[in-house]
């Protein structure tokens, strides 16, 4: 499994946590804390980061973090437990979709594979931004349009 340096974690992992809790409080209409959604993204990154060390089958450390994601929307950040699934799936859905194509057009531009990208740090931490800039930039609009898939505080509460 892959073993993710600290520097990635920080440079890469926790502004990806801070993106998708952003969306997750947008998408189902909620206010976003940001004082909170910096301490629960980082308490899930260095959390991801242990589980990539110690768990030693590729895909659980993902199941791991839609739990993680799951729990500290629900409990921690103060949604009903069915807002915080709806959530943690739809953010970790539009994570994964932005980054397999775009990650992917720029590892063929690049003519280099996956494993090469993650054995450099400063490529594995750059080659993330754009796909992050995307979807941080769409969480911004959908936030400052008010859209929402539920009302939520922000909208109109259920």
């Amino acid at each position: 499994m892959d073993k993710m340096p600290l520097v990635a974690v920080i440079f890469q992992s926790i502004p990806e946590e801070i993106i998708m809790y952003c969306f997750g409080m947008a998408i189902v209409g909620e206010y976003i804390n940001i004082n909170k959604i910096v301490i629960a993204s980082t308490i899930t990154s260095f959390a991801m980061m242990f589980a990539r060390w110690f768990v030693p089958y590729f895909g659980l450390h993902s199941i791991i973090g839609v739990l993680l994601l799951l729990l500290f929307f629900w409990k921690f950040l103060g949604l009903k437990w069915w807002k915080a699934l709806v959530s943690s799936l739809l953010s970790v859905i539009v994570l994964l979709l932005l980054e397999t194509f775009i990650l992917q057009a720029i590892l063929n531009l690049k003519h280099i594979t996956a494993v090469e990208m993650l054995q450099d740090n400063l490529k594995r931490i750059i080659y993330f931004y754009p796909h992050l800039t995307i979807f941080g930039l769409g969480t911004w609009f959908i936030y400052l349009k008010k859209w929402s898939l539920i009302k939520g505080s922000r909208v109109g509460d259920v």
